[in-house]
């Protein structure tokens, strides 16, 4: 049974290269495109030649359920875990506010 086919602990992907800082060693076989996390599993989200996506940490290397990695990574877009949302994240233009110069008032003498 691949990992991330139990409902009960759905995968949570986050995408980009800034996040994998905090692994340093990974076969030079995969390819590692994000952090994978399945309940209070971590390891690194890779693909290896065959497209096949996998969860490695240190020299253990797990089977991913694709359905569930896809259903993951989507999520991730969507609410921005990673450096994909970011490039693909319309850019949205910010209104500059309006100043008002106002006139001071000054009392006349009677």
């Amino acid at each position: 049974m691949a990992l991330g086919s139990n409902p009960a602990h759905p995968l949570q992907v986050i995408l980009g290269s800034p996040t994998i800082k905090a692994y340093v060693a990974c076969p030079k076989e995969f390819e590692v495109i994000g952090i994978v996390r399945c309940a209070l599993e971590y390891g690194l989200l890779a693909t290896n030649e065959a497209g096949q996506y996998l969860r490695v940490n240190g020299s253990q290397v797990e089977p991913l359920s694709q359905r569930a990695v896809e259903k993951a990574i989507e999520a991730a877009r969507l609410h921005g875990r990673g450096c994909s949302y970011a490039s693909e994240r319309p850019t949205e233009q910010k209104k500059a506010p309006t100043v008002i110069l106002r006139k001071r008032r000054h009392a006349l003498p009677a």
